[in-house]
């Protein structure tokens, strides 16, 4: 009798192997993972989650370059978010930053105009207040030796949120802006002795925030003082 012949298996590997493959291959990315923050800094993990929830929600957050998440040099590589023209400062704040273990007090990132070093008025004054906190006269110091030492033009920029003020010191957000802006700027000629001609200050109440005034957590971040580092190219 005329046996059939059987088929032959499908080209290619089996389905199951497949899946397998898959589920090995994510198993491994996900103890790497395990590893790398295992490894990493208190610091270091909160900038990286603000960096993430930052990309999420479409707003500046701290920004780190690949080579400062695992805290291992690599070659440069410019980032889209921090150009090349301002990155060995960038570098160099970061160190001063992770030192002083200021957490997601402190923002950096870049706009058309330059790169923005953004600190929280939590770290800087009390609310409603101008004058520098101990904290912020000593953060100010270790930050402004690198600015000393470079050579762009640099913009001191004071934010409010949206809440009113209607003091003797500050009628509106504008004079408490424009209040904290001045005392910065003062400071880094008096006490860090950067030239005055490099340094201007403005304050924009509550008219520029980077995020809603929908809750007290946005209202915080919106209450800043910005170092804007002019690029070259900005006149």
């Amino acid at each position: 009798m005329y046996k059939k012949k059987p088929k032959d298996p499908p080209p290619g590997s089996p389905a199951w192997m497949t899946t397998y493959s898959d589920l090995v291959t994510q198993l491994l990315c996900f103890f790497v993972m395990m590893f790398a923050l295992s490894t990493i800094s208190e610091t270091k993990y909160e900038q990286l989650a603000t960096s993430l929830r930052s990309a999420l929600g479409g707003s500046p957050g701290v920004l780190q370059g690949g080579d400062h998440i695992l805290g291992e040099q690599l070659p440069f590589d410019p980032s889209p978010h921090i150009s090349e023209e301002f990155y060995e400062v960038y570098e160099e704040i970061l160190e001063k930053l992770d030192e002083e273990g200021v957490g997601t007090a402190v923002e950096i990132y870049s706009e058309e105009r330059g790169m923005i070093i953004s600190f929280k008025e939590k770290i800087f004054f009390q609310l409603g207040s101008a004058e520098l906190l101990p904290e912020a006269r000593n953060l100010l110091l270790k930050v402004g030796e690198v600015l000393a030492a470079d050579d762009h033009q640099i913009r001191v920029e004071g934010h409010t949120c949206d809440l009113p003020i209607r003091t003797a010191a500050f009628p509106t957000n504008w004079e408490l802006s424009t209040a904290r802006a001045t005392n910065v700027t003062r400071f880094l000629i008096d006490e860090v002795r950067i030239a005055p001609e490099r340094l201007g200050a403005a304050g924009y109440a509550e008219f520029r925030p980077i995020t809603p005034n929908t809750s007290e957590e946005d209202r915080a971040r919106n209450r800043r003082v910005d170092i804007l580092l002019l690029s070259s190219n900005t006149f």
